[in-house]
């Protein structure tokens, strides 16, 4: 049986209250499972029903109670988030969500991490530049925050911790006002967005990449671009000949070996553990109108092996798309990927720019029907308008009642909440 869970972030529930937003998300979504955002990045967001702001700009860090000697050193600790307003948030959504009929997720968003000051293991691109608001995977002390941080969400009663980017991200990904004005080609895009740190150059030397090699063809390759023209056609061939394949086999690895330390930290603590996938909704973030091959083309620039994480854990898809054919597409293409053994759920948006239909949802509930989906993920509560939260509702019924008639149904039972 689908799971559905919904996405929600600290302001929702300082602000509407814990019990004003589980009702709504049982009551008008018929959604039983909520996923706060217990560790998360700055952001601006506009939020058309909350009663403490419309527009929320900052909120990085984590709405409940740390306990600090859990964290491998004060300088790489979680901050709290200024949305929780002082209140263990986790906390009282999880005392509260059973008598409302709701389970409790925790969704984390690991490594994009806005956290304050200088702090150790963030991310160095080719010239040594250090991109603050990305913690490297490859890290030791990093990676012992991370597992921290998981063991610190799961003293409490939550059921599946919901992981982002428990990787590293891409170039451009929206971090503060972001300029450029030369133009860069795929590959150059990629190799800037690349950690060089004495870690990362270490993974790839262990796999037998000469690093400085592919640190001075990646140096030629960018600074190309940096004279306002596009790079000589083929020159990118010499930066993947210097090592770059092997380079991003290394980071994969990396990744890997975390979300097996990270899910194992979970399972101790008798919580489950997923991925969340950014690689599909990057493309369709700004529009919901992704174009080109699908996202899980893309996964190991992020440093993400979908056979090998399918193999330690389920994977959420974020088919963020207008098109329930692209979702489609998406979840599929991941799958083959992921392999026929592999766990998968997907992430969708009830709300613009992906959704104007309970009809529109519902053939997208089809799919995660028919490709045997285990979870629906929904994004997200306090962006939403009151009236997609009905939509889920009325979509889930619609996609219920094909399931119910269809003479073969799919092997994944999308039924309605009661």
């Amino acid at each position: 049986m689908t799971q559905f869970s919904i996405f929600c972030s600290p302001l929702d529930l300082a602000g509407e209250g814990v019990g004003t937003v589980l009702r709504n998300v049982r009551e008008r979504a018929g959604v039983e499972r909520i996923a706060p955002a217990v560790a998360y990045h700055a952001a601006r967001d506009l939020l058309p029903h909350n009663p403490l702001r419309a527009v929320a700009d900052g909120g990085a860090g984590v709405c409940f109670t740390p306990e600090w000697d859990r964290y491998p050193s004060p300088a790489l600790r979680p901050a709290e988030s200024e949305f929780a307003m002082g209140r263990d948030l986790l906390g009282e959504l999880c005392g509260a969500a059973g008598s409302y009929g709701v389970e409790v997720d925790a969704w984390i968003v690991y490594l994009h991490d806005d956290g304050p000051g200088a702090r150790p293991g963030v991310v160095r691109n080719l010239y040594g530049d250090a991109y603050p608001h990305v913690l490297c995977p490859a890290s030791p002390e990093v990676r012992a925050y991370a597992v921290a941080l998981t063991e610190d969400v799961c003293r409490y009663p939550i059921g599946t911790v919901l992981a982002e980017a428990p990787h590293w991200l891409p170039f451009e990904h929206g971090y503060g006002h972001e300029r450029r004005s030369v133009p860069l080609d795929e590959a150059a895009a990629l190799l800037l967005g690349l950690c060089f740190c004495r870690h990362c150059r270490q993974a790839g030397g262990e796999r037998g990449v000469a690093v400085p090699d592919l640190l001075a063809a990646a140096r030629a390759h960018v600074e190309a671009c940096f004279t306002g023209d596009p790079p000589v056609p083929g020159s990118a061939g010499r930066v993947w000949r210097a090592g770059l394949r092997e380079y991003l086999a290394a980071r994969c690895e990396r990744v890997t070996t975390l979300v097996a330390d990270l899910a194992a930290a979970a399972a101790r603590a008798g919580a489950g553990f997923r991925l969340i996938d950014l690689s599909a909704g990057l493309l369709g973030w700004a529009d919901g109108r992704p174009e080109g091959p699908p996202g899980v083309a893309t996964t190991g620039e992020l440093g993400v092996d979908p056979a090998g994480v399918g193999r330690i854990c389920p994977i959420t898809v974020t088919a963020y798309a207008r098109d329930p054919m692209r979702v489609r597409e998406e979840t599929a293409a991941y799958r083959g990927a992921a392999g026929s053994a592999a766990r998968l759920g997907v992430a969708l948006r009830p709300m613009s720019p992906d959704c104007d239909s309970a009809e529109n949802l519902a053939r997208k509930l089809g799919v995660a029907r028919d490709l045997c989906l285990d979870r629906v993920d929904l994004y997200h509560y306090g962006l939403s308008p009151l009236a997609a939260l009905d939509r889920i509702r009325e979509a889930r019924a619609i996609a219920a009642r094909r399931t119910h008639t269809e003479e073969e149904p799919g092997c994944t039972d999308v039924e309605a909440s009661s």
